[in-house]
């Protein structure tokens, strides 16, 4: 598991630290909760593609790795390549 650190106003601190007390968990398994909750509804919120956040996200890694060719002087060199 990671560590994950970031600094926080005091407010934001006490208020934390009471809201996890009231569900009887400490601020640490709180941060997470919330933090899980809020990743969870981003990544299956739908774009303007039609994919949701996650599907575009895995799309983006995948491409990292494509072998790219090009680019190409003509159309047969193009298909020269992509045959190999």
């Amino acid at each position: 598991m990671a560590t994950i650190a970031f600094k926080a106003d005091t407010g934001l601190k006490e208020t934390l630290d009471a809201l996890a007390r009231k569900k009887g968990i400490n601020t640490s398994a709180y941060i997470k909760f919330v933090l899980t909750k809020e990743l969870d509804e981003e990544l299956s919120r739908v774009t303007a593609n039609g994919f949701t956040v996650a599907e575009e996200l895995q799309i983006l890694a995948s491409e990292a790795h494509d072998k790219r060719y090009g680019p190409f002087k003509t159309a047969a060199a193009m298909m020269r390549a992509l045959k190999k």
